[in-house]
């Protein structure tokens, strides 16, 4: 612990981040925050040349209540403060109890979407994290992954990888624009092959395409692209209220769509039928 901290001074005193609002000409303390300390911990403490402050943290609980002691490791020294009720999911119960469950924590972005929401303006950066908050939270098995310039969302696939075949959503920016656009894996009427002969039924039954929602403009629209590729030409263009009449003979009901988020829903909606067939 000691060795970690002292590399951590080292690195803080080199790089000087926020120079502008921190007088490094101030010493700087070295706290470390722990339930128990090992002997070692004592004994590299001693025979360094840094300063180090040892603390320890216990956590106890009273019926629905809990709280956070900090006393120093070196002085009677004591504080304590109650935890939020927000925070009582993740605490671990002792004496064989059974463990909560905790609300799932949705992380920042990965570095791919991050640094294309950095250069939003605050108004679009904010319904990118809201139409990525609507994906995730969704359902528990939903996983996002960065990859360089394209963050997918999609059945989890381990800790760090989605199932390509049951993918839902993803940001990413089309040739020549920075900003990312948002493509659903939505219905669409497809032609089915017949027997014998192979040819094409008269009917048509639902799949699923990528679609590119529009965000970043004023008229809202939904393209899908039909092929291999996203760079071809088999493209088809509809407003709104045209995706939803085409949706109805494969839905069975006419959906509404008035926003982006409702699309959104839809995907989600088609995204865990795929998971769970």
């Amino acid at each position: 612990m000691v060795q970690q901290l002292t590399r951590y001074y080292a690195s803080l005193r080199q790089a000087q981040p926020f120079a502008d609002q921190v007088d490094y000409s101030l010493p700087i303390r070295l706290v470390a925050i722990a339930p128990t300390f090992h002997a070692h911990n004592h004994i590299d403490r001693e025979h360094s040349r840094l300063d180090f402050e040892f603390c320890r943290f216990a956590i106890s609980g009273a019926g629905d209540r809990f709280g956070f002691q900090l006393a120093s490791a070196d002085s009677a020294a004591e504080t304590a403060v109650e935890i939020d009720a927000r925070f009582h999911p993740f605490l671990q119960p002792i004496d064989g109890e059974p463990a909560p469950t905790p609300a799932r924590v949705i992380g920042r972005p990965p570095k791919s979407l991050r640094a294309q929401l950095e250069q939003m303006t605050p108004e679009r950066a904010e319904l990118a994290s809201a139409l990525r908050l609507q994906i995730l939270e969704f359902d528990d098995r939903m996983r996002e992954v960065g990859r360089s310039s394209r963050t997918q969302y999609g059945l989890a696939k381990g800790e760090k990888e989605v199932y390509k075949t049951k993918l839902c959503a993803e940001f990413f920016p089309p040739g020549g624009f920075n900003l990312p656009a948002l493509y659903l894996m939505l219905p669409y009427p497809k032609k089915e092959f017949g027997a014998p002969g192979h040819r094409y039924k008269q009917e048509r039954v639902k799949g699923l395409a990528w679609a590119n929602i529009s965000l970043w403009f004023e008229e809202k629209t939904v393209t899908f692209y039909l092929g291999k590729s996203r760079a071809g030409l088999t493209q088809y263009h509809f407003t709104y209220g045209g995706y939803a009449k085409l949706c109805e003979p494969l839905l069975g009901y006419r959906p509404q769509f008035e926003s982006v988020e409702d699309l959104v829903a839809l995907a989600l909606a088609e995204w865990k039928q795929v998971v769970e067939a």
